[in-house]
């Protein structure tokens, strides 16, 4: 892929931009507006998603590993975004013995939102939202908002002059 190429890099920050649109309107902030969390999610997926990749295939990639169990951020955008896309995933399993499906689950803050024997499925930071798909957390602070930050400096990095 060629760095160069106007569709790229014009995708990659049109991505941020939208993402900084999405972002900026609190909706996650605002536990009235909780029916738009999940579209406004998806799409923040999606669009992380597709700049993730692209990052990774200009040999840019941004790869954190803080409160992800497997692989870095990069992987974890990617198997929640196939969640999203592929319903009958297997990426929307949390538990395969049991088959328990687990698609868009929130919880708001510090908790333990249900327990399979002896693992808990829950969020470890009080000032965050954590979203569930399958056996995949993503939290919004730590997660998305961070890798917004890294995407705007990557970019810098590979378009110095915007």
């Amino acid at each position: 892929m060629d760095k160069d190429n106007f569709f790229i890099k014009s995708q990659i920050k049109s991505n941020i931009d939208q993402l900084e649109r999405l972002l900026d309107t609190g909706v996650f902030g605002a536990p009235a507006l909780r029916e738009f969390w999940e579209p406004v999610f998806i799409s923040i997926i999606l669009k992380l998603n597709d700049s993730l990749q692209k990052f990774k295939i200009l040999d840019k990639r941004i790869s954190f590993n803080d409160d992800i169990p497997s692989g870095d951020i990069t992987d974890l955008i990617n198997k929640v975004r196939n969640a999203i896309c592929h319903l009958d995933s297997r990426e929307n399993m949390l538990d395969q013995e049991s088959q328990i499906k687990f698609v868009f689950n929130i919880i708001v803050g510090k908790g333990i939102m249900m327990r399979i024997g002896e693992r808990e499925i829950g969020s470890s930071y009080e000032d965050d939202i954590a979203f569930f798909f399958g056996e995949y957390c993503i939290y919004f602070k730590r997660h998305i908002l961070r890798l917004l930050k890294e995407s705007k400096s990557k970019y810098k990095e590979i378009y110095p002059t915007g």
